[in-house]
């Protein structure tokens, strides 16, 4: 479940009931959570991939090959 907007001050999950954070230990008043969701932007990280020459060669491969004699080399020859 994700905590956000209107879920926001739940302790527990509403499906399973599972707490949201952790047991208080010796640490005093913090909340320790067990999961949290990291969001990392998609649109840099595939700049970063497509910038070298190598990378881009292998990654659209399956848009530029040639099927030879019918024989399946990629899941992309096969029919679906």
């Amino acid at each position: 479940m994700l905590y956000y907007l209107e879920n926001i001050e739940l302790i527990e999950c509403k499906t399973c009931g599972h707490a949201r954070y952790k047991p208080k230990t010796s640490r005093g008043r913090i909340l320790i959570v067990y999961r949290k969701l990291r969001y990392f932007s998609i649109p840099p990280r595939l700049y970063r991939l497509f910038m070298s020459p190598k990378i881009v060669e292998h990654t659209t491969w399956h848009h530029s090959h040639d099927m030879v004699d019918g024989v399946m080399v990629h899941l992309f020859d096969g029919k679906t």
